[in-house]
């Protein structure tokens, strides 16, 4: 075979946020470490990864894998930049040019796309899409004049730092149906839908131990696809202001610490005063694991009020399917890819208004009978999306491309490493 192959995963968000999109990253690293232990791995991000942190939280285990950091630490300069709308556009965009040279040096580069660009240099390329992003278009983040002269340099750089960003991938994956009909739409490709890994429990649930807890679990932050705590808290104290007692909302997530997403945090927490709402803010994964045991009711609003914009919406729902593994019955938001996850009316309920969030929570609230079968179908589909089932899928989709190169000349071989140095 010659020599190893270098596989390279990017992620600019892996070391900066904990989520859906780092857990579908980190068991795909745990796949291709397990499924090509010949190869040499390598997960690159935009800052270090604090290994233990994203181990005990998302429930990986990801030894045996070396991490590559673009930037060796994150400045004051770097959190001023986030902060500013009108900046953060050529942030995106210098975070992912700082990606460009390290792809260089791989054979294999799979990348986790959404909002940032990327473009690949490796001999082969995957892309991981968590969202397209419209490749003609630059979000209208600034107002009046100044937005011309804001948008030109912005194409202009876009264009010589990243040429091609789209085309230079062999393969797109994604996460659900939702997402592949708007990588079509937007990029004129067709993608490959693997749904993320779901760790579904080997053991039934003890319906003796639910008790009268809704539960949400995502993270607190305000902006993109934002999990919207503040709506169904203001909906729960609705309900417990027209007579529901005995029933508590519980709301889990890590939290993101700066600017307008502290001040949200805050104001969640503000909500929650004098009514039974508690909050678990940075809830490790055995925790969140508990309170999937606990709860009877699993929420989920993300995407409510979203004003046509597709990112906003969920792009899957990788907790609501999670809590159905639980046995929590899902009364979750009819958009994005929810529908995907449940089948209204069958092991959940969809809702796109809020007085119907709150009406079909009641008719379970009323009957513990029909709670707890449809928590039993809920259970069994969530099968459709564990862990194992992932794994099979995503080595699938990487192992033809993996061959290839393996396969590929050793004279070939030479020239991309000539070209690379």
């Amino acid at each position: 075979m010659g020599r190893p192959l270098k596989i390279g995963i990017y992620s600019p968000f892996f070391g900066s946020t904990l989520g859906g999109g780092e857990k579908y990253l980190g068991v795909t690293a745990e796949a291709v470490r397990d499924a090509f232990p010949e190869h040499q791995l390598e997960m690159v991000t935009a800052v270090p990864v604090d290994r233990g942190l994203y181990e005990r939280t998302l429930n990986l285990d990801l030894s045996g894998i070396n991490f590559v950091a673009t930037n060796r630490r994150v400045t004051w300069l770097h959190r001023m930049l986030n902060q500013m709308p009108t900046l953060r556009l050529y942030r995106d965009l210098f975070v992912g040019a700082q990606a460009v040279a390290y792809t260089r040096s791989y054979d294999l580069f799979i990348a986790m796309v959404y909002v940032i660009p990327i473009f690949s240099q490796a001999r082969r390329s995957v892309m991981l899409c968590q969202f397209p992003y419209p490749k003609s278009k630059v979000p209208r983040r600034v107002p009046g004049p100044i937005f011309a002269a804001y948008a030109l340099p912005y194409r202009v750089l876009r264009r010589f730092l990243l040429p091609d960003d789209i085309g230079c991938f062999q393969q797109i994956v994604c996460q659900s149906q939702y997402v592949r009909q708007w990588v079509g739409r937007y990029w004129n490709r067709d993608a490959l839908v693997v749904n993320p890994p779901i760790d579904v429990p080997g053991v039934e649930p003890d319906w003796g131990q639910k008790q009268r807890v809704i539960l949400s679990v995502g993270r607190f932050f305000t902006g993109g696809h934002e999990k919207r705590h503040d709506l169904m808290a203001r909906a729960f104290r609705d309900l417990c202001d027209s007579g529901l007692t005995g029933w508590e909302l519980h709301l889990a997530g890590s939290v993101h610490r700066d600017g307008n997403n502290a001040r949200y945090f805050e104001s969640v927490r503000q909500l929650a005063r004098g009514y039974p709402i508690q909050l678990h803010p940075d809830a490790p994964y055995g925790e969140v694991q508990d309170l999937y045991r606990r709860a009877s009711i699993y929420w989920h609003a993300a995407g409510f009020e979203a004003n046509g914009n597709p990112a906003a919406q969920e792009h899957f729902g990788m907790t609501t399917a999670e809590a159905m593994g639980y046995g929590a019955v899902p009364v979750a938001i009819g958009s994005g890819g929810q529908p995907e996850v449940v089948e209204d009316g069958v092991d959940g309920y969809l809702w796109t208004e809020i007085d119907q969030l709150k009406a079909r929570t009641l008719s379970l609230v009323d009957n513990p009978q029909a709670r707890q079968q449809m928590g039993l179908r809920a259970r069994a589909a969530s099968q459709r999306f564990s862990r194992q089932r992932f794994v099979r899928q995503i080595v699938a989709s990487l192992a033809p491309l993996v061959r290839q190169l393996e396969e590929e000349p050793a004279a070939e071989r030479a020239r991309q490493a000539q070209v690379e140095h």
